[in-house]
């Protein structure tokens, strides 16, 4: 009997599951509802919103004198995150797709934070703290932080995370480094030290399971294995970009391609795959644009290790094997 209503709550999980991970969400919820993906970038003073197939953006956040550099948001309440290496700070706004007059959260202050990581399935923030030479974990409104990392760090920078196996990749200026560790700060190991310079940003493609970096300094696009073996420089075709300077900044991945910021002139999207690929600009901009972020229905990594998590929990196995016997009893 404690089984089948296991089931049954399994049931409503997967139903809950496919409402969030969706088109739909539940009226006067702060989910993101977006059919398509959408890129969530900073271009220093803004953080706008804009679709692929369209160089129209939407300013979601206007901040006039700052210096935004990295965003990330929680899906699954679509609260949009930054860090602001002016004001030294790491703010929030809540459901900024459902509610245009929803207020902007301080969270993080005193702290010249650069990249930052959401963890939508634990509800934490990670973030690289420049100055300190620390990389940081707290609560999503800013509270209870933990020092995650404060040994052997010279200029940390950007940040990202793969959830399901709880790795937590960031990168190093001042050692010129591309290093992970896991969540707690355990199992540190160097993955890229050759022919790097300044990698700003850092995206994970875990279907391939491939770790991608932009370098600022050397003006190039690498990938390799998530151990660091087998890097590969991304073939890209610049003919087009004619009198603009490349200077790559942020990175994410969506489907087959790249996306990424370039400095003053805007955010491109590359195949990953193909030699000599072209960059196509999706958004023009004449401030620096920094982070970038892609925005989709679609995020396989966190909702498997939830339902891996709920199955495991309520013994599937079991359940499956109650169902079919009360199934025979009913046939009989």
């Amino acid at each position: 009997m404690f089984t089948i209503l296991s089931c049954t709550i399994l049931a409503f999980y997967l139903a809950e599951l496919k409402f969030v991970n969706g088109e739909e969400t539940t009226p006067g919820s702060c989910s993101f509802s977006v059919s398509e993906p959408q890129l969530l970038f900073s271009n220093n003073t803004h953080i706008l919103l804009t679709a692929l197939d369209s160089e129209n953006s939407r300013v979601l956040v206007e901040t006039m004198t700052s210096s935004v550099s990295f965003v990330d948001y929680h899906f699954t309440d679509g609260s949009i995150y930054w860090s602001d290496q002016n004001k030294q700070t790491i703010s929030r706004k809540t459901c900024p797709l459902g509610d245009e007059n929803s207020i902007i959260e301080t969270i993080i202050q005193n702290s010249k934070a650069m990249g930052i990581a959401v963890d939508s399935l634990n509800d934490h923030l990670y973030w690289a703290d420049h100055d300190s030479g620390t990389i940081k974990r707290s609560s999503l409104n800013g509270s209870s932080i933990e020092v995650i990392l404060d040994e052997s760090l010279q200029s940390p920078v950007a940040i990202t995370i793969d959830t399901s196996n709880r790795w937590l990749y960031f990168s190093d200026h001042g050692r010129h480094t591309i290093e992970k560790c896991k969540f707690d700060g355990s199992s540190r190991q160097t993955l890229i030290s050759d022919d790097i310079q300044t990698p700003y940003g850092l995206a994970l493609d875990l279907n391939s399971k491939r770790l991608y970096w932009t370098d600022s300094a050397l003006y190039h696009i690498k990938s390799s294995n998530l151990d660091g073996t087998d890097v590969k420089l991304v073939s890209i075709d610049v003919s087009s970009l004619v009198d603009i300077s490349i200077v790559v900044m942020g990175i994410d991945l969506y489907g087959s391609y790249m996306y990424v910021s370039n400095l003053g002139t805007g955010i491109y999207r590359i195949q990953k795959n193909k030699q000599n690929a072209v960059p196509h600009r999706i958004s023009g901009t004449h401030h620096a644009a920094y982070g970038v972020k892609m925005i989709s229905k679609h995020h396989k990594n966190i909702y498997t290790v939830f339902l891996v998590n709920i199955l495991h929990n309520i013994h599937i196995k079991s359940c499956l094997s109650d169902l079919s016997k009360a199934r025979d009893m009913h046939h009989n």
